[in-house]
């Protein structure tokens, strides 16, 4: 190849080359950019859909409910616990508050779309409005299925499989009949079992009812099989045995004071003939009025002094009278104060 001929290629590739760089400084990113043909034409309203996932959404991807596309993907919005699809509804077609959204596939290896199901009845929502995340599902995600069947042949769950019936051909009677009859009466417990569902249900509602309260008297449990608890029924038998010998000392007491029951009326006479005489009617309980008063004041204030620290001190007797008979006058004298008898 001559040289003006190589620079004539030269200058031919130099014009797609630049501008396939030039794109790429602009970080060209196709699918920023619905396809031709997609969206929706005609006036819009925005709706805002918050999933917890949006894998595997492509861009512009058809919005549809009933199966009729009624809108399109405008863009995503990413937030640190969910993410935003941004879609454009047509204006013609409204939805009530309480409508879902889901993420669903027309096949196996489809393009993801958004499936709006409306609620029965409710305000329209209107541009900018949002359906929250309680109200959408991401579905289920095509490479999750497939990773976990990829788990479960890979993993040895279909030789697992075939052990497992193997074990069970090992165990079942080798005679078909005995096999067939085994099945019978366990169809019948099965029957059994389902015609009583009633009273399986009422033991297993008692048995919820025993757990509840049991929970809520655990402190209680647990207090009975505490130390505190075991050493106080420990001396259970001592304090019955006191409680029987009260029981019997009163018992004893009873029986010795029944001959006084006969007697109770008059003895009852008598105090109100009596509490007259010995006492007259007082502010307090504590204060003695009437005979008795006088009689404890008198015990009190005279007898009981004297008692404790007599008055009287004889230093030296003197006889006064006839001088002749000074002995017969002491005498007479020891006599009146009780010296002598």
């Amino acid at each position: 190849m001559t040289a003006p001929r190589r620079r004539r290629l030269v200058g031919l590739l130099a014009a797609p080359l630049a501008a396939i760089l030039a794109l790429a400084g602009c970080s060209f990113d196709p699918s920023d950019h619905a396809l031709p043909g997609s969206g929706v034409s005609g006036p819009t309203y925005r709706l805002d859909l918050e999933f917890a996932s949006l894998l595997s959404l492509p861009a512009g991807a058809d919005v549809r409910s009933g199966g009729i596309s009624i809108g399109s993907l405008d863009g995503i919005t990413l937030e640190p616990e969910r993410a935003i699809a941004h879609v454009d509804i047509r204006d013609t077609v409204r939805f009530p508050r309480g409508t879902r959204a889901e993420l669903r596939q027309s096949t196996l290896l489809g393009d993801i779309y958004i499936a709006l199901m409306p609620a029965e009845t409710g305000e329209a929502l209107g541009d900018g409005d949002t359906i929250p995340l309680s109200h959408t599902d991401p579905g289920p995600q095509i490479e999750a299925m497939l990773d976990r069947i990829a788990m479960f042949v890979n993993g040895g769950s279909l030789m697992q499989l075939e052990k497992s019936i193997d074990q069970i051909n090992e165990v079942l009677p080798e005679d078909p009949a005995e096999t067939a009859a085994l099945a019978g009466h366990i169809s019948e417990d099965l029957g059994d079992a389902a015609a009583n569902l009633d009273q399986i249900d009422r033991i297993v509602t008692a048995t919820d009812g025993l757990s509840r309260r049991l929970m809520e008297t655990r402190d209680e449990m647990e207090f009975i099989f505490s130390d505190t608890a075991r050493y106080r029924l420990e001396r259970v038998p001592y304090f019955m045995d006191a409680v029987l010998n009260i029981v019997i000392d009163v018992n004893t007491l009873v029986s010795g004071l029944e001959w006084l029951i006969p007697r109770m009326p008059h003895i009852n006479r008598n105090l109100e003939i009596l509490a007259p005489l010995l006492r007259e009617p007082s502010p307090t309980a504590y204060e003695m009025r009437g005979n008795l008063g006088d009689m404890t004041r008198l015990v009190e204030d005279k007898i009981t002094p004297f008692l404790l620290g007599p008055g009287v001190d004889i230093r030296s007797v003197s006889v006064v009278g006839d001088p002749g008979q000074p002995a017969k006058d002491g005498l007479v004298l020891l006599r009146m104060v009780g010296a002598i008898p």
